[in-house]
């Protein structure tokens, strides 16, 4: 987990306009969408979320936080402190 996770403040730090660019950006992408609970999930219900849709969702927050793609590594301190 990022440090954001570990606090528990990843899901407060995922603004509106934030999460509308980066569920656009994943419902373009191929492949089977992420269900709509783990977007629930990921900004603060609580729960688990399968591997593969955490991945994606938070590929998906990199671009939509730096507008650009990012098909490697991922960073998620770093987006949760830009938005």
């Amino acid at each position: 987990m990022c440090e954001a996770c570990e606090r528990g403040e990843a899901g407060e730090a995922i603004g509106p306009a934030l999460l509308r660019r980066a569920r656009g950006i994943e419902a373009a992408l191929p492949g089977e969408r992420v269900p709509e609970e783990a977007w629930h999930i990921l900004t603060g219900r609580g729960g688990a979320i399968a591997w593969s849709d955490h991945l994606r969702m938070l590929r998906c927050l990199e671009e939509a936080a730096t507008n650009t793609p990012r098909p490697g590594g991922l960073r998620c301190d770093a987006i949760m402190e830009r938005n």
